[in-house]
């Protein structure tokens, strides 16, 4: 089978599997060929959308709300590339608008971006401090701003604690908390019972940040090690600007981090400077997360007047590390469109469809697949439901022709990957060399004879006698 241009849609998939492939890819439209973001949210949190654009040098990207206004905005990368972030507060169903401009601010595609906003579930935080500090004084006025039950107990003095809430650390009272933060101070307060009690709860799901706030103890330095992080004083730069979500730089506020050179085999970074070095790292521990932190002065962010930006920060810091309390998702997907084929996977016997109107549409489930998947054609766009073993699962169904060049992309991705798999190739983008266009070379060559011919022809002759 010789394919030329953009690729299979997804109904001719399965019936060119079994056969030998050879893709000839056009080039992609100018548009969003890439795009990335979640179909569901919390309420109060913040989502990313990313992805790339093709052919369009200049322009930028931007987000519009429900009611229109411009709520993210981007240049694109010198790759195409792009990433914006928005807030979302109240729950029900969020259509956004996603504009790509060119250089001159003229439209060149809209796309609706759909996003569902649960019911937000708060966060149950304990801090442990082993005295207070600005940083902890507005993390605490945030956590009270967002809603997080937060507890804490903050030493002011030898004997004299300030405490809100209980701050016990048995293990029934750690089972009910997502998140504890704590200092070099207060651990080097704990006995080693408190502190194998916070590491099984960690093992068992627990979500633990541990707050450099001055200089690390020997003893603590060699408990922290337990956790997976190995940290020493080291002459490092120790101003920052953090990174934006695009990979630049916000300088609107020059931070500090503790002059310490932080190491861990297997950790991500929660926390980077513009230049890319960390000032946070969090790590995986059975079924829950270690971070550490020693960035000494986010606050600067609220103080600067950007108390969102600073909550922000934050918010997506817990809820990295936070104890995971998420349903199991049946596989949705994220860029329906009418008329076209949608699969939906880990689907319950009386799965169905609950269109804008009209009566439920059951599905038929595959049943010697075993991920239990079903196709679906949207009739109409808008809204949809998903109803599966005893849940409603709310997702959004766009205008057919919207997102064309997405739709180019991934027709053309689904089909290399299928050449590939049919030719046994390694690389998953396997697909036939395009030889180059053969009437340059013609060209060329003609002129190159027409030249010595001139010239052969202009010279003078010489008479011979």
């Amino acid at each position: 089978l010789h394919i030329v241009g953009g690729g299979l849609p997804m109904r001719d998939l399965d019936a060119a599997r079994s056969l030998p492939i050879v893709f000839d890819a056009a080039p992609l439209p100018a548009g969003i060929i890439d795009l990335n973001a979640p179909a569901s949210v919390r309420s109060g949190s913040v989502f990313s959308v990313r992805g790339r654009v093709e052919g369009i040098n200049g322009g930028r990207i931007e987000l519009r709300d429900p009611a229109g206004a411009v709520v993210a905005r981007s240049p694109l990368a010198e790759d195409g590339a792009f990433a914006l972030e928005a807030a979302v507060r109240t729950e029900g169903g969020a259509v956004f608008d996603l504009r790509l401009l060119d250089r001159d601010d003229a439209i060149v595609e809209r796309m609706s971006q759909a996003v569902f906003v649960q019911p937000g579930d708060a966060l149950r935080v304990l801090v442990l401090a082993g005295a207070p500090d600005p940083e902890l004084k507005y993390l605490r006025r945030w956590a009270a701003d967002a809603g997080v039950e937060l507890a804490s107990r903050i030493v002011l003095s030898d004997g004299i604690a300030m405490q809100d809430g209980s701050a016990a650390l048995d293990a029934d009272a750690l089972a009910h908390t997502d998140v504890v933060i704590v200092d070099e101070r207060a651990w080097k307060a704990l006995d080693a019972t408190a502190h194998e009690r916070l590491r099984a709860a960690v093992r068992d799901g627990l979500g633990l940040l541990l707050r450099v706030t001055g200089a690390l103890p020997d003893d603590v330095a060699a408990d922290w090690r337990t956790l997976g992080f190995r940290v020493r004083a080291a002459d490092v730069p120790q101003t920052f600007t953090l990174q934006t979500p695009a990979g630049g730089s916000d300088a609107s506020t020059t931070l500090t981090r503790r002059a310490l050179l932080v190491e861990a085999d297997d950790a991500t970074p929660l926390l980077r400077g513009s230049d890319g070095t960390p000032a946070a790292l969090w790590r995986g521990d059975g079924l829950g997360r270690v971070a550490i932190w020693w960035a000494a002065d986010t606050y600067r962010i609220a103080l600067d007047g950007d108390a969102g930006a600073f909550g922000t920060l934050w918010s997506r810091a817990l809820a990295t590390v936070a104890r995971a309390r998420s349903r199991v998702r049946p596989e949705i997907p994220a860029n329906a469109r009418v008329s076209l084929r949608s699969v939906l996977c880990g689907l319950d016997e009386d799965a169905a469809i609950e269109p804008p109107r009209g009566p439920k549409v059951p599905l038929s489930i595959d049943g010697a697949d075993a991920h239990r998947c079903a196709a679906y054609w949207p009739a109409e766009s808008g809204w949809h439901a998903l109803v599966s073993a005893k849940e409603r699962w709310p997702f959004y169904v766009g205008e057919g022709g919207a997102g064309a060049s997405l739709a180019a992309a991934r027709d053309a991705e689904r089909t290399r990957n299928l050449a590939a798999a049919a030719s046994g190739a390694d690389s998953p983008i396997a697909s036939r060399r395009v030889p180059a266009p053969r009437w340059p070379f013609f060209v060329g060559w003609l002129a190159i004879v027409a030249m010595l011919w001139w010239v052969e022809r202009s010279r003078p002759e010489t008479a011979i006698g």
